[in-house]
């Protein structure tokens, strides 16, 4: 469920151009298998876990910036630890496949949902460069989300989140995750998108968790997809 208030502000038409330019070679990128070359040495895997439910698995990677610059559209592959890449194939989102942008020393949390059941063992990320069509990220403009509520029930959880955009630049194929911990270990992790978020714009969607949130506190992130 997606509901959006009007947009409003405006852009050059060359601002446009730049920002649909960025969108199309993302499209583009995401129909074609992932390759991952060469590594960042300023990011770094903080933790990988994995939580399964009826409906899938949601493997949750937790990502630190140590440089300081920002890094953004970074190439990151998750699977079963000895085994293959899950999300590296063709046609797999754009930022199924890309780690968000992540400010100077700060953490992303990234969340990669299957319909496969994976299980409960270990399970890998692995990271590379930004390919050559990604754009420069100068800053991280933050969006606000807020937890609007939360549902639990024999289909499963959920949560409806709430992303503002006061950042001054519109967002396309916005990726929003939620997370659910519970005793220091993640029990619920789900992704839902959004086309467009217009600057000064709200809009508010429902993330469908794998696992079981219940009794546990949900944290829910909305990384940026464009810079300027």
């Amino acid at each position: 469920m997606v509901i959006a208030t009007a947009v409003s502000g405006c852009a050059t038409t060359q601002d446009a151009n730049k920002r649909a330019s960025i969108q199309a070679d993302r499209t583009l990128a995401s129909r074609k298998p992932l390759v991952l070359r060469g590594t960042d040495e300023a990011v770094r895997v903080v933790r990988t876990s994995v939580v399964s439910g009826k409906d899938g698995s949601a493997i949750v990677v937790v990502l630190r910036n140590r440089g300081e610059a920002p890094v953004n559209d970074l190439p990151i592959e998750v699977g079963r630890r000895g085994g293959d890449p899950l999300n590296a194939g063709r046609n797999v989102s754009y930022f199924q496949s890309h780690a968000p942008a992540i400010a100077p020393g700060a953490e992303a949390t990234w969340v990669y949902v299957t319909k496969e059941r994976i299980g409960s063992g270990p399970v890998f990320a692995r990271l590379g460069t930004p390919p050559a069509i990604a754009p420069k990220a100068d800053r991280v403009p933050a969006l606000e989300v807020s937890e609007r509520g939360t549902h639990s029930g024999k289909a499963g959880s959920s949560v409806i989140a709430e992303v503002a955009n006061d950042s001054g630049i519109p967002q396309y194929g916005l990726d929003v995750y939620a997370v659910a911990r519970r005793g220091g270990r993640y029990v619920a992790a789900g992704r839902a998108s959004l086309t467009h978020l217009g600057v000064d714009q709200k809009a508010e969607l429902t993330l469908n968790l794998i696992g079981d949130a219940k009794g546990s506190q949900i944290q829910i992130y909305a990384p940026p997809t464009l810079f300027e």
